[in-house]
């Protein structure tokens, strides 16, 4: 009998490896040849980070996990998008922990239920985490790899969400904050399979919104579906809770797309690392 209470791997040895040698060995790689960052920072809102498999986006995200690597933090808050199940909302897995290659996760309980309990969009559920669903997973191991001493996880999918579903994840967030000291990753590719210098033009301009911290524009290209991003109700859910919480700022690190980082350049997906913070 399944244990509901421990989320196995959903894509160990498709979207990473699938071995705790290789894949360890992976990250590693990943990590050592990343580009370094330097930003000035005075708190550490959380990062914006693609999802995709780890040949085509892993070098990308590798760039933003090395510059966390610096930053200690207890809790790790995952908002990933469902791409294989419909639902309205955001859904927290409602189970003890998350394993992959490299071991559990720890869920801790009281985070979840503070981020749900009461909520109207918010809840504990098994939707958006099932059924190869790899918007989420794909961080862990990274995680695993620069927190060695361990973390707990709060892994949320975000489904079909008008803004206020994002509105009220913010929220909730920035009052979590009060109690409780985490980082944020929202997770998120940007234009699919597109031409590459048609995907440039596209990426380039939801990039310099994010630096701009234009969060009117980037909510109006939410509502009217003019802007792509497949994470984009994670992207806008960490930017509203980064401006309750501060003084913030979004600076993007590294966009390279899967022409890139693959080759084949007739149809890219778009990648992104960029830095919340103050």
């Amino acid at each position: 009998m399944k244990d509901n209470s421990v989320q196995t791997p959903l894509v160990a040895g498709t979207f990473y490896p699938g071995t705790p040698t290789e894949l360890r060995n992976t990250v590693s790689s990943l990590l050592n040849t990343a580009r370094d960052i330097t930003i000035d920072i005075k708190q550490l809102f959380g990062l914006i980070l693609p999802h995709a498999g780890y040949m085509a986006s892993g070098p990308v995200a590798a760039t933003g996990y090395k510059f966390l690597r610096q930053f200690k933090y207890p809790n790790v808050v995952v908002l990933a998008p469902s791409h294989r199940e419909y639902f309205v909302g955001a859904s927290i897995f409602p189970g003890a922990a998350w394993e992959t290659p490299l071991g559990r996760i720890p869920i801790p309980e009281e985070l979840s239920a503070e981020l749900s309990e009461g909520a109207k969009f918010i809840r504990k559920s098994h939707e958006g985490h099932r059924g190869g669903e790899n918007g989420l997973e794909v961080h862990l191991p990274f995680l695993q790899v620069i927190y060695p001493d361990g973390f707990n996880l709060i892994p949320v999918a975000v489904g079909y969400s008008p803004i206020e579903v994002i509105h009220e994840l913010a929220g909730r967030l920035a009052a979590l904050r009060n109690n409780h000291e985490f980082i944020v990753i929202a997770s998120s590719d940007l234009s699919h399979y597109h031409p590459y210098q048609a995907a440039v033009r596209l990426d380039t301009s939801f990039v310099k919104l994010l630096d701009a911290y234009d969060l009117k524009t980037l909510e109006a290209g939410y509502h009217k579906e003019s802007l792509e991003a497949c994470g984009f109700g994670p992207i806008l859910a960490l930017l509203n809770y980064a401006r309750l919480a501060g003084a913030a700022q979004c600076h993007s690190v590294d966009y390279r797309n899967s022409g890139d980082t693959c080759g084949m350049r007739a149809e890219v997906v778009g990648y992104v690392t960029a830095v919340v913070y103050e």
